[in-house]
């Protein structure tokens, strides 16, 4: 009977906990998508700017069938390639993209008729849509959700042609902005739709990693003892030992990697100058560091 308690506080615990996981993912794509959506009508749409994916297909189509929402549009395209997707990967892994993509769809069209352009310079506009419309994807790719669109297009192409995810990606992106100065016969609109693009893609990349100022440092030394010794005890930095084998010589050497805040790679250099100045440094940066000393697991994931 003990055992049997024991086993139902865990399934209660268990259950509580996936609950837990389910809303954080629910409210976290809810919000990216707002913010997304506050990003494109309040700067992109405005000014006929067609960034890539799937919402710069709905610019262009709405510039003939003005009739269909925007948001109407981008949820029309998406139907098939969700429909694949769900009998490939099932309705359980794909819950978040789905999500995501309905909620940002939603909230461009519910947004549009309320929101005043913020801005009619398009370079302005481009750079603060471009960098909320990153944010909002951002957060909704650390949710565990999509916005569907290319995300799927891509990944099917990848499936059944062989090529490469992001560079199906970039081909279909390039045709949108491509085809989106045509539409509006006028090539600014594709010079800042890439624009809008870049800082886009930059923005989420930031979002999901976070700004960090990480350096890796690998040192090949003679004297990896003493520099590590050196590391530990007055930097107080934990050191990795690489075995590796020089290509020329042959020998086997002992590399040292070390990953220090930004602030503490001058010491680092002393540290190597003064125990062994024929030593060779590599200095790297690094996107994301998760660990002690560091941001935790839990904080970052």
């Amino acid at each position: 009977m003990r055992s049997f308690g024991h086993i139902s506080k865990i399934k209660k615990h268990v259950n509580k906990r996936a609950i837990v996981a389910v809303l954080s993912s629910v409210v976290g794509i809810t919000l990216g998508s707002i913010i997304y959506a506050l990003g494109f009508d309040s700067f992109i749409d405005p000014n006929h700017i067609a960034p890539g994916g799937f919402i710069g297909v709905a610019v262009i189509l709405n510039h003939y069938f003005s009739m269909i929402h925007i948001g109407a549009l981008v949820i029309i395209m998406n139907i098939p390639f969700l429909i694949i997707a769900v009998k490939r990967i099932g309705w359980h892994f794909l819950f978040g993209t789905i999500l995501g993509t309905f909620l940002s769809s939603i909230f461009v069209d519910s947004f549009a008729p309320y929101l005043p352009p913020l801005s009619k310079d398009p370079f302005l506009a481009t750079i603060y849509g471009g960098f909320l419309m990153g944010a909002g994807i951002g957060i909704i790719f650390r949710s565990y959700g999509s916005t569907g669109g290319s995300d799927l297009l891509g990944q099917i192409i990848y499936d059944y042609t062989g090529l490469p995810f992001g560079q199906g990606m970039m081909i279909f992106d390039v045709i949108v902005i491509i085809t989106a100065g045509v539409v509006f016969k006028n090539i600014d609109i594709s010079l800042y739709s890439i624009i809008a693009e870049l800082v886009s893609n930059k923005t989420i990349d930031i979002v999901q990693s976070g700004l960090t100022f990480s350096k890796g440092v690998y040192i090949i030394t003679e004297k990896p003892i003493l520099i590590k010794t050196v590391i530990l005890n007055e930097i107080k930095r934990g050191v990795t030992e690489i075995t590796a084998m020089g290509g020329y010589t042959g020998e086997i050497k002992k590399v040292l990697l070390v990953v220090v805040p930004h602030t503490e790679v001058s010491k680092i250099k002393k540290v190597v100058k003064d125990t062994d100045p024929e030593s060779f440094v590599i200095i790297s940066e690094l996107s994301e560091v998760i660990g002690r000393g560091f941001k935790s697991m839990r904080e970052r994931v």
